[in-house]
């Protein structure tokens, strides 16, 4: 529409919301590359931490067991009257903490159904077994 005094028509200005464009386009595409990153790199970062502590707790456990079975074969052949009189007794040792842990795995093979009844009652026969081991060892040694 040309301007009645003037005569000239009036060029419509390009407008992107303030005088600072580049600031705001360099904004906005910084916000577009963290949405991303923040979609991609943090949720890959986040997974193989878990993987990494989850291998390391794995190792950890797996140490632990392999000690704790040694030290209970030592105990039961140092301490517990298994196998006396037949030269070595790490055989015996072996075997009972080999049952003790049969057991123990057997309450937790029939509990996997939900209810805690047969790991319970693997529990318990383990400690009679033990009281068991103990008490022969007291009435062979009294004897």
């Amino acid at each position: 529409m040309p301007d009645p005094e003037t005569g000239s028509r009036e060029r419509p200005s390009l407008s992107l919301g303030t005088d600072d464009w580049p600031a705001t386009l360099a904004g906005k595409i910084v916000e577009i590359v963290d949405a991303v990153r923040v979609q991609t790199t943090d949720r890959v970062v986040l997974l193989l931490r878990a993987v990494v502590y989850c291998l390391v707790a794995a190792v950890a456990a797996i140490a632990i067991i392999v000690l704790v079975t040694i030290a209970a074969i030592r105990l039961a052949d140092a301490y517990l009257p298994i196998g006396a009189g037949v030269g070595s007794a790490t055989w015996a040792a072996h075997g009972l903490v080999g049952l003790l842990v049969s057991v123990i795995g057997l309450g937790f093979w029939r509990a996997r159904a939900g209810s805690a009844k047969p790991l319970y009652a693997a529990l318990i026969l383990d400690a009679a077994i033990v009281v068991g081991v103990v008490f022969y060892g007291v009435i062979a040694a009294v004897a």
